[in-house]
């Protein structure tokens, strides 16, 4: 699901905001750094305390760009007020870090800071689950073709993830044309899928991969979600599989989310919601001295607008992801996404 482009946006920005009523108050920050998106997280930050909180949780909205907020108080008084959570975009992991009563953080992002989780899935994520999966259906020998430069941590990560899940990794290319690409490409013939990590990798590097011959026919390419659905009709892509957010799970709420709201659920309103949800799973648990920074990395995971979800010890997302095949230049569901780890 796309969002909404400046949905809400004309609206007056009001400094705070209030939302359900319960003995556990969490707190979410807007600022400027996502203005575009500030009212969807919000709202889906809202929804989830009326469909979720069960009279146990209560939303402080805290807008940063209301005049004459300053950041740093804004925070403090939160944490030293008896928070259970602090919410809020990587521009605000510090303030959040400075916190003395250290409450747990979530970031409205796909990298954590320090000690806070990120909620947000985030590309190379989607590439572990998705050659997970092929691996499991006993494709474990795969090549790993990006046309955008990884830095040491995602290729680490990358690697690490592949390998926990049983992936025999032939090697990584992230430039085709070099030598050093041209030799690690010749043990393309002996891939039972290919990875293609790149917003342009479907069109750029598929064709160029099928073009050089020793790939059978027979196999696959595998994406994520930053494919644009602009590449999904390409030939060279009949038969690719993706792992992308489940759309069964987010229906579950699109429909309260439109009515509430008058527009449609964008995926940072899905996000605002699965913050909810963490928080709302664990008080709902363990009650709310259970709020602790461990218990957000809890291995069972939790259920949200975006289905199951939980965080590494790095503190990134390992979210449960459906598995999509193209076929005729559309989406096809192959696999919901899992239930639970």
């Amino acid at each position: 699901m796309k969002a909404d482009p400046g949905a809400g946006s004309s609206a007056p920005v009001v400094a705070s905001q209030s939302f359900g009523s319960g003995p556990a108050r969490i707190d979410i920050f807007l600022d400027s750094s996502i203005a575009g998106s500030a009212n969807d997280y919000r709202d889906g930050a809202a929804l989830a305390i009326k469909e979720l909180g069960a009279g146990q949780l209560t939303l402080a909205a805290h807008d940063l760009r209301a005049p004459g907020v300053v950041v740093a108080d804004e925070v403090k008084q939160s944490a030293d007020g008896g928070t259970k959570m602090l919410i809020g975009p990587p521009s605000l992991a510090k303030a959040f870090a400075d916190a003395s009563s250290k409450p747990p953080a979530m970031l409205l992002d796909a990298n954590p800071v320090a000690s806070a989780v990120a909620i947000q899935s985030d590309e190379i994520g989607g590439a572990i689950e998705i050659a997970s999966y092929a691996a499991g259906a006993g494709r474990t020998k795969i090549m790993v073709v990006s046309t955008r430069p990884l830095d040491m941590a995602e290729t680490q990560r990358l690697r690490a993830g592949l390998k926990k899940n049983g992936v025999q990794l032939l090697d990584i290319v992230t430039d085709p044309t070099s030598a050093d690409g041209v030799a690690k490409l010749a043990r393309l013939g002996e891939a039972q899928a290919v990875l293609l990590i790149g917003a342009d990798a479907p069109k750029v590097a598929a064709p160029a991969l099928r073009q050089r011959g020793g790939l059978e026919a027979s196999v696959p390419f595998l994406g994520t979600y930053v494919w644009p659905a602009s590449a999904y009709g390409e030939p060279v892509l009949e038969g690719s599989l993706l792992a992308l957010i489940d759309q069964n799970s987010l229906k579950r709420i699109s429909g309260r989310f439109q009515q509430t709201y008058g527009r449609a659920l964008s995926l940072e309103a899905a996000y605002g919601f699965d913050a909810v949800a963490v928080a709302a799973g664990i008080v709902r648990t363990k009650g709310a001295d259970g709020l602790k920074p461990t218990a957000l990395r809890a291995s069972s995971g939790f259920t949200g607008a975006t289905g199951t979800f939980r965080f590494g010890a790095d503190g990134h997302v390992e979210r449960r992801l459906a598995i999509y095949r193209l076929s005729g230049g559309k989406l096809v569901l192959q696999d919901a996404a899992p239930s639970g780890f």
